[in-house]
């Protein structure tokens, strides 16, 4: 692995659940493994967990399938969420921002440009951007779907030299591990000898808006740009710190520069 000096960070609705005790603990971990590479690496996290801090707070528990009430939560939840972070990147000094985007802010022009400006600018003041899709004004139209997509466009947005997808699962397996007992963890591969058609999106935890075929799009989004990427489990012990040590954990995909 090279010398990263931009790093995106994706994390994903199974490590920010309605669960709030598991939640701040996941995050306060995280920024524990942040202040110590903070240094040398600018990170911008793009966190999925709105719609599911929004739940916990009204005591929901099946996940409503319409998008007003999704929106809903996410507007409950979106200060609750912020609000996580912001305690744990303050116990170890690190000032955090929020950003809100959508896809429409990557399709026009001058907010593309307005978005990359006010990015580098918060890293240019050591700043920690926390990014996640706008939620409360998406549409079916314009929603991204799922922020591994989003997380994809903000590594192409702000040049980073690594994207790392956090979830539940320890990576790419030959085959779905919950379906398998025999599926096997692809440590290292090329997303062009993948076809992405086979997988299906509906695979996904109950709080997730896509499956392991949208982290598959997203790391083939950005390989031509000369970004690796990084798919590991967030539950993995010191899992940041172990990737930028140049660990063998999770599924390393090579870009093609």
């Amino acid at each position: 692995m090279k010398n990263y000096k931009k790093v995106v960070i994706k994390i994903g609705s199974a490590l920010i659940s309605e669960n709030s005790v598991a939640s701040s603990s996941f995050i306060k971990d995280l920024s524990n493994q942040i202040s110590m590479l903070n240094k040398k690496i600018q990170f911008i996290i793009v966190s999925s967990g709105a719609i599911s801090q929004g739940m916990n707070i009204l005591d929901i528990i099946n996940k409503p399938k319409d998008l007003e009430a999704l929106q809903a939560l996410a507007a409950i939840g979106q200060q609750k969420l912020m609000g996580l972070y912001e305690k744990s990147f303050n116990e170890v000094d690190i000032l955090i921002a929020q950003v809100l985007l959508t896809h429409d802010d990557m399709n026009d022009h001058s907010k593309y440009k307005n978005a990359k400006a006010t990015i580098e600018k918060l890293l240019d003041l050591n700043v920690v951007p926390i990014i996640n899709e706008n939620d409360v004004v998406a549409t079916e139209e314009i929603k991204f779907g799922d922020n591994d997509k989003l997380a994809a466009m903000v590594s192409n947005l702000i040049n980073a030299d690594l994207m790392i997808i956090l979830t539940n699962q320890d990576g790419f397996f030959d085959k779905n591990p919950d379906q398998y007992d025999d599926a096997q963890l692809i440590k290292k591969c090329n997303i062009k000898d993948i076809d992405i058609s086979k997988y299906n999106t509906n695979e996904k935890s109950d709080l997730g808006t896509g499956g392991f075929k949208t982290k598959l799009q997203a790391v083939n989004m950005i390989h031509k740009a000369g970004i690796d990427s990084v798919i590991a489990s967030g539950l993995e012990l010191d899992v940041l710190l172990r990737i930028l040590s140049n660990e063998d954990i999770g599924t390393f995909f090579e870009s093609d520069s």
